[in-house]
């Protein structure tokens, strides 16, 4: 039941998700420590499965020149030191600090969907391009490693920062995170803090690729995600008040 439960997940999860320039290692995190995964073993295999969503998106938006290599490269190029690091500060960290703070990035996420979602962003040009891009790259990388998040959910607003248009943040999102997911799973799987499960990593990685390409072959031809991004936030304070209400 719990292989179902955990392949259904990375099936929908990955739809939705890559259809926001996401990963779903948001959710994929909070879920499977809900279903009684270790912290330390959902946050590697959360990445995991983040970085096979958004690498099996990126192909389609690679193929439509929707992603900005340009901005992408600094910010994937101190992302990977930092998703390094956040991995190895999460075997140093108690695990319900890990909850707690997961829950707090969830619940700040949620009000950034609901209320701030259609909010204009001041957008930075020039040089300044290069280094707000790197700089947020690395806290991004560092933060979204330490507990499993992914980081699509920072990224997007900053490439709407950095002036890319709304689609084209979303496809050069899924390409960043899936250096920046990929680079913090290695980081969990060298330091072994817990052991993972390779063949329920297969099932929904599998789920997850095919998932993704569904959704995103459905954003390129549909653009519009304010309903997804309204149920995505609802999810994510359900979850958020669960996971405090059980590490409390």
């Amino acid at each position: 039941m719990e292989l179902f439960l955990i392949i259904l997940i990375a099936f929908t999860v990955a739809v939705l998700f890559s259809m926001l320039g996401l990963g779903g290692a948001i959710i994929y995190t909070p879920l499977f420590i809900l279903l009684g995964l270790h912290p330390l073993t959902a946050i590697p295999m959360a990445l995991l499965l983040n970085t096979i969503t958004t690498a099996s998106a990126s192909i389609t938006y690679l193929r439509h020149k929707m992603v900005d290599m340009k901005i992408a490269y600094p910010i994937i190029s101190t992302s990977i030191p930092g998703a390094y690091l956040g991995s190895y500060l999460s075997g140093k960290v108690d695990t319900h600090i890990l909850i707690l703070l997961l829950s707090v990035i969830l619940f700040l996420t949620c009000m950034r969907l609901l209320f701030f979602s259609n909010a204009g962003f001041p957008a930075i040009s020039g040089k300044k391009k290069l280094l707000t891009g790197a700089g947020a790259g690395f806290i991004i990388g560092a933060v979204s490693a330490l507990v499993g998040i992914g980081g699509g959910s920072f990224i997007v607003p900053l490439l709407l920062v950095l002036g890319l248009e709304t689609k084209n943040a979303t496809a050069t999102s899924a390409f960043i995170i899936t250096f920046m997911a990929l680079a913090g799973f290695i980081g969990h799987i060298g330091f072994r803090y817990e052991q993972l499960d390779m063949e329920l990593l297969l099932y929904a990685g599998a789920a997850a690729f095919i998932g993704a390409q569904t959704g995103s072959r459905v954003m390129f031809r549909r653009v519009s995600s304010e309903t997804i991004n309204r149920i995505f936030a609802i999810v994510l304070l359900l979850v958020a008040v669960k996971l405090i209400s059980g590490a409390l």
